[in-house]
């Protein structure tokens, strides 16, 4: 009997078995040479991308100017002390970022005499996110910190010294309300950090003022670096580099000369002891409607804002009772008081029922009602017509001529000067301020318009709010016969290289529809305010110089820790010279003891830096 070998054998399941084996090695062997010859740039180009990393590089911002090419705000090198995380010497395999910062942090710390604020937190989140990007221990350190620095520490790794623009505001608290500040811009876009940039650092932003409003403009446009990074997210080389493109350049319509004396003028009015200086005082060229100065006390310096400065001066800004952050010139809103009175005369004469040539007699008051309503001179003024009225500040003359008047009629007039409206004023956060009416007070009150009410609007008090800006339009347009403009603040910009991007024209809003001739005498009458003994707004006369303007003295109820005081609003609006108005002013003092008594020579020193002349001592005048 012959048994054939095992080994000979066939076998149909193992023959299968090994086609199968057999197919899947050639679809195997097939798959790989598919991805080899036909999709390798294809891989290439994704292991290439896993790579990569793009980091976002900050622009630098742009100037800002004053309208002689004077520099407001630029920027400076700021010299910082950082770390390169992932550049720290690795004793083992084992990395532990957080202990190897910590002695290369100590190391610096002992070496240039200063404390270390990082905490392992602030290591450990760098690390994670944003490795490649220095980690800065101090920023803008003094130059013998720099000196220490390349004595002792520049050779320790991972250490370095390196240069970041910060902003400067070279004439410090200077126009720092209509200029502004900047900061870190914290809220940057989650979703374009992802998208676009694995690393974001983000920009300065503006916070206030022109560099709020602008900074669209004066950031620029951010450029980029691409890294490749190893599989452990360490740096291995640069890829590709597109800088960052410069602001543009601003140029303002303010005088720095300018600017300087109504700063100078604010600071150095006439004040009782233990009067706080609050207040505005705005300056406009009577025919353009450019801001030649616009100034708010308090003040505060700009520069506190850059990113390695103390953070307790800002705080104490912003916790400051007395508010310096607050630009009272276009964000604050006050009564105007007798200011509003040219307002009210122009309306009485335009209605027929009332001319100059009336008089009343002013015993101190007048019997409204239920009510007594006072005016400012207790002992009153005897009989006086509408000139006298102005020049004197006559209430009981403007109580009985607004009641004559009519509350809508004094409204029509208010508006045409543009109250109760925004100025469209071009930076910042500007209110309308309120023109109060008979339906307004329905409405927002539940309650009828009384004749005590019109008698009190009459003299710019009452519901009725302005903000200082539009206090200058309104003497503006007395001083050029009736245009009502644009107030703007931001004459051009400009690219970095210096292309025109674009130009801002005087803008006409509207013309206060009054005859010339109760316009003229309006403006006669704030004449003789200023240039008379007795008006109350003799302490802004200059010698020489024919100014027309208007005090008032509005009344506040303050509540203050927990009490309530009666304080003054302190006013005055003007122009000069009377033949060819140049100048429009606008001063407001929070408080104070009267228009005639302090902002009346605060107007007075601004007129005479803008004429080139000497402020003077000047008797009578005072009052409201």
């Amino acid at each position: 009997m012959i048994i054939s070998s095992p080994a000979t054998q066939f076998n149909p399941r193992v023959f299968a078995l090994g086609l199968i084996v057999a197919g899947g090695l050639v679809i195997l062997l097939l798959a790989l040479a598919r991805v080899q010859l036909f999709h390798a740039a294809h891989f290439d180009q994704r292991e290439e991308a896993q790579s990569l990393r793009r980091i976002r590089v900050p622009s630098t911002r742009g100037e800002i100017r004053d309208r002689h090419g004077r520099v407001l705000a630029d920027n400076r090198p700021s010299y910082d002390i950082v770390i390169y995380l992932e550049q720290l010497p690795r004793e083992s395999k084992k990395f532990d970022v957080v202990r190897a910062a910590g002695q290369t942090l100590g190391t610096l710390s002992r070496a240039l005499n200063r404390p270390v604020t990082l905490s392992d937190r602030d290591v450990r989140i760098h690390y994670a996110r944003r490795r490649p990007i220095p980690l800065p221990v101090w920023q803008d350190v003094p130059v013998g910190t720099m000196a220490a620095f390349v004595e002792r520490a520049s050779t320790l790794p991972g250490a370095d010294l390196i240069v970041t623009p910060v902003r400067q505001y070279p004439f410090g608290s200077l126009a720092a309300h209509a200029l502004g500040y900047v900061n870190r811009d914290r809220a940057a876009s989650d979703d374009e950090a992802l998208e676009q940039y694995y690393y974001y650092q983000p920009d300065t932003v503006g916070k206030q003022g022109v560099e709020r409003s602008l900074d669209e403009w004066l950031r620029g446009s951010p450029g980029g670096r691409t890294i490749r990074v190893s599989p452990g997210g360490t740096m291995v080389g640069e890829v590709a580099e597109k800088p960052a493109e410069r602001g543009h350049t601003v140029t303002l319509t303010l005088d720095v000369r300018v600017q300087q004396l109504t700063e100078a003028a604010l600071a150095a009015a006439p004040l009782r002891p233990g009067q706080p200086l609050r207040g505005a005082a705005v300056v406009l060229e009577v025919e353009t409607g450019e801001v030649l100065a616009l100034a708010s006390v308090p003040g505060f310096d700009p520069n506190l804002f850059h990113p390695g400065g103390a953070a307790e001066p800002v705080r104490a800004l912003f916790a400051d009772l007395n508010r310096p952050m607050l630009n009272r010139a276009y964000g604050g809103l006050y009564a105007p008081g007798s200011t509003f009175k040219p307002i009210t005369l122009l309306a009485a004469l335009e209605s027929g029922r009332s001319h100059v040539e009336d008089t009343v007699t002013c015993g101190g008051s007048l019997p409204i009602g239920n009510r007594s309503f006072g005016c400012w001179k207790r002992e009153g003024h005897g009989t006086v017509n509408g000139m006298e009225a102005m020049r004197r500040s006559c209430d009981v003359w403007y109580y009985q001529k607004g009641m004559a008047t009519g509350v809508e009629a004094i409204e029509r007039m208010a508006r045409q000067f543009g109250l109760g409206q925004p100025t469209g004023f071009d930076i910042g956060t500007e209110y309308a301020g309120l023109v109060p009416s008979a339906a307004w007070k329905r409405r927002e009150r539940g309650e009828r318009w009384w004749d005590g009410d019109t008698a009190q609007l009459a003299i710019g008090q009452s519901f009725l709010l302005v903000t200082p800006v539009q206090m200058a339009v309104v003497a503006a347009a007395l001083a050029n016969g009736g245009t009502v403009l644009r107030p703007f603040l931001v004459k051009r910009i400009e690219t970095a290289a210096g292309a025109l991007v674009r130009e801002t024209k005087p803008e006409v809003r509207g013309r206060v529809n009054v005859s010339a001739r109760n316009m003229e005498l309006v403006r006669q009458s704030l004449l003789g305010a200023v240039g008379e003994a007795d008006g109350t707004a003799h302490r802004a006369h200059l010698p020489g110089l024919r100014v027309a303007g208007k005090t008032g003295t509005a009344e506040f109820d303050l509540s203050e820790g927990g009490q309530r005081r009666r304080i003054n609003r302190a006013w005055f609006i003007g122009f000069a010279p009377y033949e060819k108005p140049r100048y429009a002013v606008a001063v407001m003092l929070e408080e104070a003891d009267g228009g005639g008594y302090t902002a009346a020579p605060v107007a007075q020193r601004i007129f005479a830096g803008l004429f080139g002349r000497e402020p003077v001592e000047v008797a009578g005048g005072g009052g409201d």
